[in-house]
């Protein structure tokens, strides 16, 4: 699918959600509007990643076209973040960490290996979306059920994976689906009404210990929310710096953490430290994309560049 304004504003703003509430969360606060933004930032994010995979590109690729691709847009930054995010945090290092680092991703750096495993189910399984939905509905349902809103590896041995390799996977194919078959007008009103009672339901949910309401509750807010994708997607809405920010998410999505943490160390508030953090990642990401090299390492988009009066926009990599 090519590019769209409307979602790359979308991912602008859900990525600026999530410096949000981690600054929130660094200044161990709590509020409603947290608890709201948990239920349904990543799901939306992983549909969105969905519903923007070319599934005919993915699948007739050769494998070594589908991992130097992979591997240099999304794979090789995730590790260069996750050395430094290691060494900066003193995470202990040992024979297990490479196993530790792929299965058990800490911090926020389960993202990038969660979504190329589901983008590599996508590829490995030859079926229409429809059906991966239903593949993914019963491993998605088990994690649900299992931990609720918690998060955690699936088990205690060396080789157990964290759970959200399977809790996204229903997300991640009901973009795919979204984007195949979209959304007849008659069911907007339906989509948007779901999508307002899920959240209104998660909202009530904050200090609720049921674990069968979360399940429901966020399937009715995230899938709706996806639902809905084809539908902003024709708005084409667009607004220039969160485009950009949508547009360079992976970059802001890796770095965020280190920046807001080193801003906040010097004793200024969650709110001054988001007010620094997002101007200061967008300096950043603008400077290392113009160095081909470090662009490479760090996750950052190329510039945009015109050929020709008449040209069209050189293509930027983005994470699916």
């Amino acid at each position: 699918m090519g590019k769209n304004p409307s979602i790359d504003l979308l991912k602008g703003v859900l990525i600026l959600l999530v410096m949000v509430g981690h600054s929130m969360e660094l200044a161990h606060a709590q509020h409603l509007a947290l608890w709201i933004g948990s239920g349904f930032r990543m799901p939306l994010m992983i549909g969105i990643s969905g519903y923007l995979l070319n599934i005919e590109r993915l699948r007739s690729e050769t494998r070594d076209h589908f991992f130097g691709r992979y591997g240099e847009r999304m794979l090789l930054p995730w590790l260069v973040a996750a050395i430094v995010y290691m060494l900066v945090s003193g995470w202990p290092l040992s024979w297990r960490t490479p196993i530790d680092l792929l299965l058990r991703p800490p911090f926020h750096l389960w993202y990038i290996p969660v979504l190329f495993f589901l983008i590599l189910v996508a590829r490995a399984v030859p079926l229409r979306p429809i059906w991966l939905v239903w593949i993914g509905v019963p491993f998605s349902l088990s994690i649900m059920y299992s931990f609720g809103p918690n998060l955690g590896p699936i088990g205690s041995t060396l080789l157990s994976p964290d759970g959200r390799y399977l809790r996204y996977s229903v997300y991640f194919f009901f973009g795919m689906l979204m984007a195949e078959r979209g959304l007849p007008t008659r069911y907007l009103g339906v989509a948007l009404l779901t999508a307002g009672l899920g959240m209104g339901w998660w909202s009530e949910l904050e200090h609720d210990p049921n674990i069968f309401a979360f399940v429901p509750a966020r399937l009715l807010m995230c899938l709706s929310l996806i639902a809905l994708l084809p539908r902003f997607a024709a708005l084409r809405l667009s607004f220039a710096p969160i485009n950009h920010i949508g547009r360079d998410s992976l970059f802001f999505y890796l770095w965020h953490p280190l920046v807001m943490g080193l801003i906040m160390a010097t004793g200024i508030g969650p709110a001054s430290t988001l007010a620094l953090s997002v101007p200061l990642l967008y300096g950043l990401g603008r400077l290392s994309a113009s160095h081909k090299g470090v662009r490479r390492w760090v996750g950052s988009v190329p510039p945009i560049r015109r050929r020709s009066e008449d040209a069209p926009l050189e293509p930027e990599p983005q994470p699916a």
